[in-house]
């Protein structure tokens, strides 16, 4: 065997060995184009899911990306030792429980309204006079409740968003508290119009951090590893240029 031929084995060798030593990370998320979503052809796309390879690659990890329904995501990420929540809006409750690794992008949320609706409100108490409605068992509803908002007068809680939406546009409520994310892929399946509603008020006092997230099982020196990973593509612009390409609310400048 000549010294090329083994000289070859060597690294192929050596290449097997430091891939086996790498660590494997399963990046889950839901189905949220543009930050994640399952492109034509058929694997795992949108700037978060880029901002995770980059985040894999400078942690020296693998990674694996999976695109699931919301609730196999919180099944596997709340049971699983090596996953970690691709974005999760930070909340204080969440964080009593969850462990946050820094902050991926940002989302904001308003009370939207319908555009023919003369409702004009200045602040979160002039909204009071209304009818706002949430998702029930969702941070929104806590936020409201927070600032004086009473189930049966003021606060209209519903199961899911067909019935939110559906109460919005038939009148039967003024306001729905949500944040940007989801709003033209709800509407859009439920054959809504999305160019009916309008923002009536930005709640800058809402929780708008989309972080990391990994539970309590996942193992400490790996969190860390993404942690400083995730700081510098931070400090280095990568994360910032990653996210302008997809045209994703950036992260809070430094």
């Amino acid at each position: 065997m000549t010294r090329v031929a083994l000289l070859l084995i060597a690294l192929f060798v050596s290449a097997q060995c430091i891939a086996q030593n790498r660590a494997v990370v399963r990046f889950v998320a839901e189905d949220l184009p543009p930050y994640h979503f399952i492109n034509a052809e058929g694997k795992a796309d949108g700037g978060l899911v880029v901002l995770a390879q980059a985040l894999a690659a400078q942690a020296n990890l693998i990674a694996e990306i999976e695109i699931m329904p919301m609730a196999r995501v919180r099944h596997q990420f709340e049971s699983q030792s090596n996953v970690a929540l691709l974005s999760w809006l930070k909340t204080p409750t969440r964080e009593m429980h969850f462990r946050f690794l820094g902050t991926m992008c940002h989302a904001s949320a308003s009370l939207i309204g319908l555009k023919k609706s003369p409702t004009l409100i200045q602040n979160l108490d002039a909204a009071k006079r209304y009818r706002t409605g949430t998702i029930r068992g969702y941070y929104s509803e806590t936020f409201l409740k927070q600032h004086g908002f009473t189930e049966g007068y003021e606060l209209v809680l519903v199961s899911n968003y067909e019935s939110l939406w559906n109460l919005l546009f038939k009148g039967r409520i003024d306001f729905v508290l949500t944040n940007t994310l989801t709003l033209e892929k709800e509407l859009s399946a439920l054959k809504l119009d999305p160019s009916a509603i309008e923002h009536k008020l930005i709640l800058a006092q809402f929780p708008s951090e989309l972080a990391l997230a990994v539970n309590a099982k996942f193992p400490d020196d790996l969190a860390k590893r993404l942690q400083d990973s995730l700081a510098e593509l931070r400090q280095n612009g990568q994360q910032q240029a990653i996210l302008e390409k997809w045209k994703i609310r950036s992260v809070i400048p430094i």
